[in-house]
């Protein structure tokens, strides 16, 4: 159905690490504090940052194409997730400790028929739905964590797009793979 991503499959773990590092440093105002980024981080790819508190979400903001090097993308996401997405009040400085941050970055988008993509394995690709003005995007690990079969994740996709349930009828879908680094 879609083919694998060669940058997303060349992530490693201790990229991820050094990735959420990236992160954390950003939402705390201070600089990644590494002499060295690896070179594969100015790769330019989407990435979302997801903040969680105590294991409820706090923030969950990213860019969805490759529109900067991953690095920035990682920074402005972290800062972003933290400080300006629109459902939740501004992390405050007592809650900082408590934060856990994980990094998805997104692979390259892939244009899907329903008819191809709602047999795939659930959480193994984020679906991102356009149709006009509407648009949403839910990253695979949602698919996980709400123990959702495909059918199901389509759906909500599309009401995460504004859209109705059924919105993979008569709209674009894309799917791609993620690569999920949590803090530990």
């Amino acid at each position: 159905m879609v083919h694998n991503d060669i940058f997303i499959e060349s992530l490693t773990e201790d990229d991820g690490k050094i990735l959420i590092n990236i992160a954390r440093n950003s939402i705390m105002g201070r600089n990644t504090g590494m002499d060295k980024i690896p070179e594969k981080f100015y790769t330019k790819a989407g990435a979302f940052v997801t903040i969680n508190e105590n294991k409820s979400l706090r923030g969950c903001i990213g860019y969805l194409r490759p529109v900067m090097p991953l690095k920035s993308a990682v920074e402005k996401a972290a800062w972003n997730a933290a400080f300006r997405d629109p459902r939740f009040e501004p992390v405050g400085s007592e809650e900082l400790n408590r934060l856990t941050i994980e990094v998805t970055v997104i692979g390259e988008l892939k244009d899907v028929k329903y008819e191809d993509i709602r047999t795939e394995k659930s959480g193994k690709y984020g679906l991102y739905m356009e149709n006009g003005i509407y648009s949403g995007t839910l990253l695979p690990q949602v698919a996980l964590d709400n123990k959702m079969d495909m059918e199901e994740f389509i759906m909500e996709t599309c009401l995460k797009a504004g859209m109705g349930r059924d919105c993979y009828k008569y709209s674009k879908i894309y799917a791609y793979e993620a690569k999920i680094f949590t803090e530990k």
